[in-house]
């Protein structure tokens, strides 16, 4: 292996650490979204697609609720 070569390598190892950072770090957003809600919350906000307030849900509240779904019934929602 040429020296600019593991260069290349170390730039795409350091890539795919911050890509994964960023994946954890979002997803713990998303966990932490809905953590109080109970099972009839979810249940109610899933069956509305509306978050707690009445208000359409986003995307990232969509995905935090499929998530406190899957905590709290061991499913994704249909």
């Amino acid at each position: 292996m040429r020296c600019w070569e593991i260069g290349i390598v170390e730039k795409s190892v350091s890539a795919c650490w911050l890509t994964l950072d960023f994946h954890f770090s979002y997803h713990a957003k998303q966990v932490a979204r809905f953590r109080t809600a109970n099972s009839s919350d979810v249940r109610r906000m899933w069956e509305a697609q509306t978050n707690e307030y009445g208000e359409p849900l986003s995307e990232f509240e969509r995905a935090a609720l499929i998530e406190r779904h899957s905590e709290l019934f061991g499913v994704w929602p249909q």
